[in-house]
């Protein structure tokens, strides 16, 4: 199914963007140099190719070049095109140079250039390489391993392997290529075709080999079977072959059009459309693709809002009827596993279901009072499971079950894993960030279990403060942010600036307050009595303070247990931090009369949070 379904979308993207998707027997490949030749074959040039961006690497530039069957690990030179190894003998591995070579000019030489001045120039290019290498070592030595390729200078700015003599011939190297190959069953289209024995290579997968790596693959007797040798096994035909491979290409590229590509932890993940029209189509994967990985333009605010809309119950059609909302949706996640490609995930289904679950996903993250535009994007919520180092959290500390666990539970709207809600509460204990992202998480997963188990007798946990909330852990979490705030207006008044403050409560108790709160909480009530009464010397406004945190303590401790729990479960830990951040960045609060009053030691969520979604791949 899902060849089948990267075999549609090629021929989708093969009308609309025909310079970008290349036909049969052709590939996009990235290219570095050209040689530019003058008639008798001397180099009049090397011009570089590559993409050139400021304060940015050099990348190669992407061209659409012959090539009809991928490269395995023997020798086995491209058409007219390659690397430095095969175009010119130099490379910094030295293995089999000479064969390749060899190979890359014998084939070229095979062409007929009778009719053609570019491929006449190009055959004549090796005697003047092999009597003049030396001379362009300099211009070269960077260039070892980029690939190449070639113009007659005459020619303007169009390639060799683009002349139209070179591409009738080339016709007639693929008729016999396939001449060559045995008829059966194309297990995609069901068409009886010439079958692939082997399958290009698949780009772009992060940590994949360079070269590509493969989902289609047999290179050892124990994957064949009945004697079926390479592709056979799996029949698939050569341009359905081709076709799936070209189009995973385009949706894998790595460049600022791509919108159709995200990263899910190890996964690279690639998402589609496809409907009758392909208007529709475009409009769904332009609108999804808002929707997973949303952006911090203005825009982003109408989006979040019609997924509100969408998680209470309103019909896809009637906000944005410019959707089509029974349109095909695909998304398929790709991992790297040595020289193949694992199916990290696959899932089908239509853009009003996926748009439901996307929004009912937000819905369960709400958090009152948000950061940002609240819609925290899905690759960046793997990260808040890997410990924060200098305000950083690397890929490699993200755990790939897990990142796969938490995609799968947003696209299909299953429950999310329990392991995630360990593992942020976990992280929060190691590095002392207590964020949006974190907590919102915690939110998720406790919201989300309680609304698919009826049998837990609980309600959902709500976004914003609820000082109704008779949760003990709910409570104690925002009993701890009191304590915290006292103890920083205590150090204010002795002449201490709360910003250059060595450890506050949280950095030395968060686990065990967390956790097993009788061990701590003791403690922590008389050492406030102690700052509250410091607090209390101070002038009249401090002496306004002093109260509040007294009523605010009082109200909290209302109608909960004389002791302390021992020990506190993981549902209950994250409560427990879900009622700390409400307290501590909540403006506004109720009195005792229900009047909405002002939290006089709340804290600007954008100026307190940690940069947790700094990220470093």
């Amino acid at each position: 199914m899902i060849l089948q379904a990267l075999n549609g979308y090629y021929d989708r993207i093969s009308v609309a963007e025909p310079k970008k998707v290349p036909p049969y027997g052709w590939s996009l490949e990235k290219i570095s140099y050209c040689v530019v030749l003058n008639a008798d074959g001397s180099i009049f040039n090397i011009e570089d190719l590559r993409i050139h961006e400021e304060k940015k690497k050099s990348v190669p530039n992407s061209f659409i070049v012959p090539m009809y069957e991928g490269r395995t690990s023997g020798v086995k030179a491209n058409y007219l095109w390659d690397n430095s190894a095969y175009t010119l003998g130099i490379s910094e591995k030295p293995k089999d140079l000479g064969k390749k070579y060899e190979d890359f000019w014998a084939k070229v030489n095979a062409f007929d250039s009778t009719n053609s001045k570019a491929l006449q120039a190009l055959q004549k290019f090796p005697a003047f390489w092999n009597d003049n290498k030396q001379n362009w070592h300099e211009k070269t030595k960077d260039a070892l391993d980029s690939n190449f390729v070639f113009r007659l200078l005459d020619d303007g700015n169009k390639f060799v392997h683009d002349c139209e003599e070179f591409k009738k011939q080339w016709a007639i190297v693929l008729s016999n290529y396939l001449g060559k190959l045995s008829d059966g069953q194309c297990l995609i289209d069901g068409q009886t075709t010439k079958i692939a024995e082997l399958h290009s290579s698949i780009k772009g997968v992060d940590k994949a080999q360079s070269s590509g790596a493969l989902i289609v693959s047999f290179n050892k007797e124990s994957f064949e079977s009945y004697g079926l040798k390479n592709g056979k096994n799996a029949s698939v035909g050569t341009n359905a072959a081709f076709k799936y491979v070209t189009a995973l290409n385009y949706l894998l590229r790595k460049d600022s059009s791509n919108n159709q590509r995200l990263k899910i932890g190890d996964a690279v993940t690639v998402f589609w459309a496809e409907a009758t029209e392909s208007a529709d189509a475009e409009m769904a994967e332009s609108f999804m693709s808002e929707a997973m990985n949303p952006s911090d333009a203005q825009e982003t605010a109408s989006l979040a809002s019609c997924l509100q809309e969408v998680s209470q119950g309103r019909p896809l059609k009637e906000l944005r009827p410019d959707l089509e909302p029974s349109t095909k949706f695909y998304i398929l996640g790709l991992s790297p596993n040595a020289a193949r490609i694992s199916i990290r995930f696959w899932y089908m289904s239509t853009l009003d279901e996926m748009t439901q679950r996307i929004a009912q996903h937000y819905h369960d993250l709400h958090l009152e009072p948000q950061q940002g535009n609240g819609l925290p994007a899905i690759w960046k919520l793997t990260y808040a499971t890997a410990p924060i180092r200098d305000g950083k959290a690397k890929a490699d500390n993200i755990s790939p079950q897990l990142a796969g666990d938490l995609a799968r539970a947003i696209f299909t709207g299953q429950a999310y894993p329990q392991s995630l809600l360990a593992q942020v509460l976990l992280r929060m204990r190691s590095d002392g960030v207590i964020d949006y992202t974190r907590v919102s998480l915690c939110k998720a997963v406790i919201n989300r279990q309680i609304r698919l188990n009826p049998s837990i007798n609980t309600k959902e946990l709500s976004m914003s403060l609820d000082v109704e909330e008779t949760n003990v852990a709910y409570r104690m979490g925002r009993l701890f942010a009191v304590l915290e705030n006292i103890q920083k207006q205590a150090l204010e008044k002795n002449g201490k600036d709360p910003k250059k403050i060595n450890a506050t409560i949280r950095d030395r108790y968060w686990g065990a307050a967390s956790a097993t709160p009788a061990l701590v909480f003791p403690s922590l009530m008389r050492n406030a009595t102690n700052h509250l009464a410091k607090i209390r010397k101070d002038d009249s406004e401090k002496n306004n303070l002093a109260s509040f945190f007294d009523w605010q303590i009082g109200d909290i401790e209302k109608d909960m247990p004389t002791s302390w729990p021992r020990n506190l479960n993981l549902q209950d830990q994250g409560r427990f931090a879900i009622g700390y951040y409400h307290q501590r960045f909540t403006r506004k609060i109720k009195d005792a009369a229900g009047k909405e009053i002002e939290n006089l030691v709340a804290v600007d969520i954008d100026e307190d949070q940690s940069p947790s979604e700094s990220v470093d791949d």
